[in-house]
């Protein structure tokens, strides 16, 4: 009997072992979790300043085709055209 008793003392060394590296892993998955809806919401909020940016600087370079040189007036008519383009083709569905 005195053998089985160092062999079941050890099998639950190791499980306390186990215990605490389960325990170590659990806070380790939530710690990233949190980390990961942290970056998903930051990620979020960048796409959304990059979109904002991205409007911003179009209607920058279309008020300055309205005013600078002949190339940007271009530019602004062919842009002007392509919007009309799209309006056309909406109201096209819109009528169908």
């Amino acid at each position: 009997m005195s053998n089985n008793q160092p062999l079941s003392q050890h099998v639950l060394q190791q499980l306390d072992t186990l215990l605490e590296r389960y325990g170590v892993a659990v806070a380790e998955l939530e710690r990233m979790s949190a980390l990961v809806t942290d970056t998903e919401g930051r990620l979020s909020q960048l796409a959304a300043d990059a979109k904002t940016l991205q409007s911003e600087n179009e209607r920058l370079r279309l008020a300055q085709g309205a005013g600078g040189s002949e190339e940007d007036r271009a530019a602004l008519k062919t842009k002007i055209n392509e919007w009309v383009r799209e309006i056309n083709t909406c109201l096209a569905r819109l009528n169908a």
